[in-house]
């Protein structure tokens, strides 16, 4: 089969397509005939080998749509239902690829592969963020970093439709535009603008109920300060690197602030919770109420180039490697 292969850890623009056996399905698992694929900030430590889930050499990608090809016999599976995935081990940015039959979630009439891989990490990332990190709702205000980008649109998105008031961050006045329009009350060019005096200005310097930081280190002694008193103050990212050791008393003299780190595998544990959340996001676009904004489409030989763009802060919404023909 064609897919982008990892011969070796380096820079993604490195990266290349050719030839690479094509997988059998295992135990549990099906073989999807791949549409599309999603790209990911984890395929940037996955390819350089700073976060290595596998040794060379190997298909990168977590996620992607496609159509049962084949599936395990211990699978009761319909060959030929179109499906989006997620997977932590890479495999993805292929023709063909083998995944366990319950992390794969049939996509209805009306919504495009495309649209799906949209909202399988990104969606899911900013639904479990606005439920189960802080259940967003009327009368509460959020502070979203890097809201143009693929968790960030969908996030804010979310937070509107469960009738919280949203500030944004951005890097550029495109981007203001782009996420004024989703419908934040008030987006920040942190170029132009000091983030946290920002905040305090728009909330009579109360601070937000709920930050969520995909920033990581260059932001989040920032993100405590705009955490109004008893407030949650999430970190969901690291764009600009880990954050190491954090100073707890930060927390305190911010105001008694809660602090957590999550991540997606713990809100994607097994099939009933994939079928949830997909069913929800699936629900919101078909409504109207969440539109992914898909900000790049590259061939598998543009892989690099499109990692490359991801990385280095270019690109809005989501973007796509296309491998095959989709709906």
């Amino acid at each position: 089969m064609r897919a982008v292969v990892v011969r070796e850890f380096g820079p993604v623009e490195s990266l290349e397509a050719g030839d690479f056996p094509t997988p059998s399905p295992g135990p549990g698992d099906v073989l999807v005939r791949t549409s599309v694929a999603g790209i990911n900030f984890a395929d940037l430590g996955m390819v350089t080998g700073a976060a290595a889930r596998r040794e060379p050499p190997f298909v990168p990608g977590v996620e992607a749509a496609g159509v049962i090809e084949a599936a395990s016999p211990d699978v009761e599976a319909a060959i030929g239902t179109r499906v989006v995935y997620w997977h932590p081990m890479p495999g993805a940015f292929a023709e063909f690829a083998a995944v366990p039959a319950w992390r794969t979630v049939a996509i209805p009439e009306g919504v495009s592969d495309s649209v799906a891989v949209a909202l399988m990490v990104q969606g899911t990332t900013a639904h479990y963020l606005a439920t189960d990190t802080f259940n967003l709702g009327p009368g509460h205000t959020c502070l979203v970093y890097a809201a143009a980008g693929g968790v960030g649109h969908l996030l804010v998105q979310l937070a509107v439709a469960r009738g919280a008031r949203v500030i944004g961050t951005v890097g550029s006045e495109d981007k203001v535009r782009l996420v004024r329009q989703l419908g934040a009350e008030v987006v920040i060019n942190r170029g132009e603008a000091n983030v946290l005096e920002a905040v305090r200005a728009a909330t009579d310097g109360q601070g937000v109920d709920v930050v969520y930081d995909a920033v990581g280190a260059a932001t989040i002694e920032q993100s405590i300060a705009a955490t109004k008193r008893r407030g949650t103050c999430a970190l969901y990212g690291a764009a600009s690197g880990p954050v190491g050791v954090l100073d707890t008393a930060l927390l305190q003299r911010a105001g008694s602030i809660f602090f957590t780190r999550p991540g997606l595998g713990d809100h994607m544990r097994d099939h009933d919770e994939y079928e949830r959340r997909m069913t929800e996001l699936f629900d919101l676009h078909l409504a109207g109420a969440l539109v992914p904004h898909l900000g790049g489409e590259w061939p598998l030989e543009g892989a690099g180039e499109a990692l490359s763009s991801m990385a280095a802060g270019r690109s809005t919404g989501k973007l796509l490697i296309r491998v095959g023909h989709s709906d």
